[in-house]
């Protein structure tokens, strides 16, 4: 199934590219949502008009590659690249551990015997 690309006025699709045009998609990220609010924002949707499929094509970044707080732009060439500071990632392990006041070293609970149960 052909991709196009979501960006208003992007009439790019995955199935007539030739060549010499090597785009590829990018979907709209999850998290944090600061960034896909941002991302919202420069496509013109909102959360109640966005679709699992609806993807970004490279044209839209400078370079034509997404780099991590990129936000989509109409042409890169004319306008001016926009990046945003993003948090700091945190894996659902050390989220987990925090909750419980676990150190890391000792994640696991261990047996009577002195074995860690898996």
């Amino acid at each position: 199934m052909p991709t196009t690309c979501g960006f208003p006025n992007c009439k790019f699709r995955s199935r007539y590219r030739g060549l010499e045009d090597n785009r590829h998609f990018y979907r709209i990220p999850k998290r944090p949502l600061v960034l896909r609010q941002r991302w919202l924002t420069a496509i013109g949707r909102t959360e109640e008009t966005v679709v699992s499929q609806l993807r970004i094509c490279s044209a839209h970044f400078e370079g034509g590659e997404k780099k991590e707080g990129d936000i989509p732009v109409p042409d890169p060439t004319v306008d001016k690249q926009i990046k945003i500071e993003l948090p700091p990632k945190e894996n659902k392990n050390s989220d987990r551990r925090r909750k419980q006041n676990i150190p890391a070293r000792f994640s696991r609970p261990e047996s009577p015997s002195g074995m860690c149960i898996s």
